[in-house]
């Protein structure tokens, strides 16, 4: 376990792209390939927090302040709380972006996980107690004798689980698109009358996230994981349409809606769209997203 260690403070005036602080490893993770074939079976996920790699390369600027362990109290982080980010760095040299967060006159240090990462990671959690409540809706349901109150809770379990986990992949894959996108990159859609023009901003609110996938990350990048229609990224396609009835649920006097989106959050190959998400991560950035050795299934 490593210990915490230098921090560096910057005004929040400087332009920097992140803050370090020293933060404890739990295990390390190995860059794959395509090793889900090897493995079998998916497993948790390396964490990584906000600018990643971008931290990883850069060297301290000189503006920059450096604190021992041994100078880091409650009065220095309240004064530094306000201004100031930090960033803590490990015993192994890695560096996380981190905030000062202040709980009721309590100042805490804060470490930001990439939002795209750690919705996957949720998602993957909550397919796991998917699995669970799948099968105790199926077993406990299957005979009408053991039918009572308790029973009946195993239908809201899994739809809860199930249905957050298909929110929380989609939003995983929208957070990666809006960051991989460009800062200067300007999309354009012609048509006879006009001419519009995106700047990255405007493409992240007003674009859809699958105009954003086929039309304007292949531009952006010269990259279309959609380029052909696959097994693999029917799945997203699948995801976006249950994701979208799920936020947008319609209403009718038979039931028959609820019914279908219960039988699609039963039916949904969570597995395989976990993994198809995991593709789409690394072909656009490759080793953004890694499994971990360990032998853990958290």
């Amino acid at each position: 376990m490593s210990k915490l260690g230098a921090l560096f403070f910057y005004s929040t005036s400087v332009k920097v792209d992140c803050f370090v602080l020293r933060y404890p490893l739990i295990c390390k993770a190995a860059k794959i390939g395509s090793n889900f074939q090897t493995y079998g079976t998916m497993k948790h996920i390396k964490r990584k927090f906000l600018f990643h790699d971008v931290l990883q390369k850069m060297e301290i600027p000189k503006k920059g302040e450096f604190f021992e362990k041994k100078d880091i109290d409650q009065k220095f982080l309240k004064k530094n709380s306000k201004d100031k980010i930090a960033i803590l760095t490990t015993e192994t040299g890695e560096k996380v972006f981190s905030f000062i967060y202040n709980n009721n006159g309590t100042h805490c240090m804060i470490p930001v996980p990439d939002f795209s990462l750690v919705n996957y990671n949720f998602a993957y959690k909550l397919n796991i107690e998917r699995k669970g409540h799948r099968k105790k809706l199926v077993k406990n349901l299957a005979d009408l004798d053991t039918l009572d109150e308790v029973s009946n809770t195993f239908a809201y379990d899994y739809q809860g689980c199930a249905s957050s986990c298909v929110i929380c992949l989609f939003t995983a894959i929208e957070c990666f698109v809006n960051d991989i996108i460009p800062e200067n990159f300007k999309y354009e859609i012609y048509s006879e009358r006009k001419t519009e023009i995106y700047n990255k901003q405007q493409i992240q609110i007003s674009i859809s996230l699958m105009d954003k996938l086929t039309k304007v990350l292949p531009i952006a990048l010269e990259k279309n994981f959609f380029a052909n229609p696959t097994p693999t990224n029917s799945h997203i396609y699948n995801l976006k349409d249950l994701r979208n009835e799920i936020i947008h649920t319609k209403s009718d006097t038979t039931g028959q809606n609820n019914v279908e989106i219960l039988k699609r959050l039963l039916n949904f190959k969570y597995d395989e769209t976990l993994i198809a998400t995991f593709k789409l991560f690394n072909f656009y950035k490759e080793g953004f997203i890694e499994e971990c050795p360990c032998e853990k299934d958290w």
